[in-house]
């Protein structure tokens, strides 16, 4: 043949390129959606991890954490000097010791906004010169150092000086400024700047179960000023530490042990790793799971965009059958005739990775943006990752390839007069229409076409249903977790308001007698109309095999409060406990089953050891958060703890409008380390959804227009590929809107098969999320499956809606169409 070298073709690639233009950028476009969305969540885990690492390593964080048992406290210098000590002290490579306790928080925000008050956590730690590390500025002391984000850190100088260090993201989330001053406690304190700790990367609010950035603030003071505000001059309970490179914490972690037994006796403590941190936790299994479900999500939306490309594009190469027969009829070899199709499989391939690197790019900036909004790290790391790209654009590249190669082999392995052949004579078959023979179908012969048209081409049906069904179980699974968080915050605020929506927790600074002063002064408030007294212990649960943290709360006579029965009854006797339904689950624990509660035992004044008590479950209570435990008050006899007090339940005396007003009256008496609302934790949980959803809603946009997208180029193609049966009908009468009604019944009905199956598929997605993946990294949190009627609505207007309404936009085209032209066919 002659003309036949790469610039004919290329001229006859770039003549078939102009005549399909939008059908081959519409497919691009489907295929960059995929591979772009694709790339862009591929690189959430990479960033992540980059992010912890780097922030991580420039605050040294600890390996070891020495907890001192709630309540006690050791000398200041001798939890260090233990450590010192050990017979393999050389593994020990720093330390510093610091002293936490519970606080109230007042603020003054800037703007003529109210003012602030709520619980915290103060944070004493021994100050050292500030540092440059990786590029952030770096105060506070040389294990589990404080990043200064803004404003300075606390100076050297500084020890006693009554000045502070706010945590960033309680600041801004309470638009407070610095400079200013906070009230912490009682005393006046200098605000210097804002900033975090590796253990405050994620803050726990004081239920420790979920981020609670608004309404609990952490507070770093130097430790003689912590000590001073406390009541507790020269005492510190708690001590971090660094290893040295190789070290084996569990053999430190062993003779640290040994060593308290032997200087500090009585004086109960726990050690961690770094393993055990909350924030070291929560940050590393948050990002490997969630970039499972990234990694799921992107690849049905890949799955969905590759089979609504191959089917599209395979569709697109079969329409030139005929024009691939005249070339075999004419004695041109097989390669030569499969370049032309095999060109338009380039076309798109290449358009397809051009638009899906620039989608990606967008994706990747917005989601990099997202994580520098949202993720509590001072070191964000959001850079470019060449090698996520190029696997998402290699795949990208490869699918219309493999489409055009399917038809075009097809194509090419039919006689000249088979690939010629158009109209009915072509047909190898009715596919599975005459199944419907069996079927008594109402309607006239063009109503039946529809459902004839679906089963007629199986294979083709089949590939457009699982394109959109994958694109459709995303978005379906997506909005299910916003469903299913809603649901879970929405019962946790049931379970912890009850019959006393307006109920305030007042916690104590410290274990008192019953008559104390403190005691006394919160029930003989004029803000409170009724109160009762309770003790709280943060406490663990087990069953033998496994532990899980909760917070043991006894129950007095005439409660304000109490939690609301799932199944069983409230604990009666000092053997008794209830538990949360979910904890029961994780611990595979029934009512009448004993399990072992690990609490503080006092054994001095200012000394308290762990011990094991073994307690029978009496009931199940329904909040689905599961650390919440309960007792009846004659168990705190054998905690040693008899006659204690540490918590007050409080009803305000004005009812839920005077609350706050409550809680600021309360938060001044003396010896009142915090006051919260019932419903603050529900609040703060509610808070972390909205941003949750934020993301979910534009990866849900993005499925919606893939499906668009897939609808639109399967109803162009069928234009294509039916016109002359349009023009057959056009020419006997048949107006464009009655043809036009069969393409949307059509189409609708392969939406409603889309829709149904990406439903199934989306809810086993959204049992795996909240049952697999949430359960490892938010344990605590008890979700519950949920799918909303509104969601269900959404997917069924995504799949059938946006298929039933993509033929409206061919009504143009069926009204221009020249009938004589495309009836003419040579023979």
């Amino acid at each position: 043949m002659r003309g036949s070298g790469l610039r004919f073709w290329l001229t006859w690639s770039w003549r078939d390129l102009r005549r399909r233009w939008v059908l081959v950028l519409a497919i691009g476009l489907l295929l960059a959606g995929g591979t772009g969305l694709a790339a862009g969540l591929g690189s959430m885990e990479g960033w992540r991890v980059d992010s912890n690492d780097r922030s991580f390593a420039a605050l040294a964080v600890h390996d070891l954490q020495v907890e001192v048992e709630e309540g006690s406290y050791a000398p200041e210098g001798e939890l260090l000097e233990a450590a010192r000590t050990i017979p393999d002290a050389d593994l020990v490579a720093g330390g510093a010791e610091r002293l936490l306790a519970p606080t109230q928080v007042e603020a003054e925000p800037g703007g003529g906004e109210p003012s602030v008050l709520t619980p915290g956590q103060l944070i004493g730690v021994e100050v050292e010169p500030a540092r440059t590390v990786d590029g952030i500025e770096v105060s506070g002391p040389a294990v589990d150092a404080i990043s200064v984000e803004e404003g300075t850190g606390l100076p050297a100088d500084s020890e006693g000086a009554p000045v502070a260090v706010l945590d960033p993201e309680y600041a801004k989330e309470n638009s407070i400024e610095v400079p200013g001053t906070i009230v912490v406690g009682e005393a006046e304190l200098e605000l210097l700047g804002l900033g975090r700790s590796p253990e405050t990367f994620v803050v726990l609010g004081s239920g420790g179960a979920f981020s609670a950035t608004q309404d609990f603030g952490v507070v770093f003071v130097p430790l003689g000023t912590a000590q001073t505000l406390v009541g507790r001059e020269g005492r510190v309970n708690d001590l971090a530490l660094t290893l040295s490179e190789g070290a084996d914490p569990e053999l430190v972690a062993g003779q640290l042990q040994e060593r308290f037994a032997e200087t500090l006796p009585g004086l109960g403590v726990t050690i961690t790793d770094l393993e055990d941190l909350d924030s070291h936790r929560f940050l590393y299994d948050d990002a490997e799971n969630d970039q499972q479900l990234f990694n799921v999500f992107a690849f049905l939306i890949l799955i969905g965009a590759a089979f609504g490309a191959f089917n599209l594009v395979s569709r697109t190469i079969e329409a030139q059958r005929r024009e691939i027969g005249i070339g075999m009829a004419l004695g041109a070899p097989p390669s030569r005739l499969a370049i032309r199709p095999m060109m338009l499989g380039l076309q798109i391939a290449v358009i397809g990775v051009a638009l899906g690197v620039g989608v990606g790019l967008l994706v990747n900036a917005w989601l990099g943006g997202l994580l520098e909004d949202q993720l509590p790290l001072p070191i964000v790391e959001t850079g470019f990752r060449a090698p996520t790209f190029i696997r998402a654009a290699a795949i990208g590249f490869l699918i219309p390839l493999l489409a055009a190669a399917w038809p075009v082999r097809r194509g090419l392995r039919v006689t000249p007069i088979e690939a010629i052949r158009v109209g009915f004579r072509s047909a190898r078959g009715g596919g599975l229409a005459p199944l419907l023979r069996r079927l008594p179908l109402p309607g006239t012969s063009l109503a039946q076409m529809p459902p004839r048209n679906v089963l007629r081409t199986p294979r083709r049906t089949i590939l457009t249903v699982l394109a959109s069904a994958a694109v459709i179980a995303v978005a379906v699974s997506m909005f299910g977790m916003i469903d299913s968080f809603g649901e879970t915050v929405d019962r946790n605020r049931a379970a912890e308001l009850g019959d006393a929506p307006d109920r305030v927790t007042v916690t104590l600074d410290r274990f008192y007698g019953e008559g104390a002063a403190p005691v006394e002064a919160v029930e003989g408030s004029a803000a409170v109309a009724d109160s009762d007294r309770r003790l709280s212990l943060a406490t663990k649960l087990g069953d033998g095999d496994q532990e899980i943290d909760a917070v043991l709360e006894t129950l007095p006579e005439g409660a304000v409060w109490t939690p609301q029965l799932a199944e069983g009854r409230m604990p009666d006797g000092a053997g008794e406990i209830l538990i949360a339904a979910s904890a029961a689950d994780d611990l595979s624990l029934g009512i009448g089953d004993e399990l072992q509660l690990f609490h503080p035992q006092r054994t001095g004044p200012s000394r308290f050891d762990t011990e094991v008590t073994t307690l029978t479950v009496s009931g199940l209570h329904e909040d689905p958060l599961r650390f919440g435990a309960f007792v009846d008050s004659s168990v705190t006899a054998g905690f040693g703890l008899e006659g204690r007090v540490n918590q007050l339940d409080v009803i305000p005396a004005g009812g839920q409008d005077e609350g706050s007003e409550a809680e600021r009256a309360l938060a001044s008496v003396p010896g009142v380390a915090t006051v919260e609302a019932a419903s603050a934790f529900g609040d703060s949980l509610e808070e972390g959804l909205d941003e949750f959803a934020s993301v979910v809603r534009v990866v849900a946009v993005i499925a919606l227009l893939l499906v668009l997208l897939i609808a639109f180029n399967s109803t162009a193609i069928n234009v294509d590929e039916r016109a002359r049966e349009y023009a057959t009908m056009f020419a006997y009468g048949v107006p464009v809107g009655s043809v036009l009604r069969l393409n949307v019944v059509e189409s609708l009905i392969i939406g409603a098969l889309a829709t149904i199956l990406g439903l199934a598929l989306g809810i086993g997605i959204l049992n795996w999320v909240v049952n697999v993946s949430l359960e490892e990294v938010l344990p605590e949190l008890g979700m519950v499956v949920s799918l909303s009627a509104g969601s269900v609505l959404f997917a069924a207007l995504a799949g059938a809606g946006a298929m039933a309404l993509a033929p409206l936009l061919t009504v143009r085209r069926l009204r221009r169409m020249d009938v004589p032209s495309t009836l003419r066919v040579m023979e």
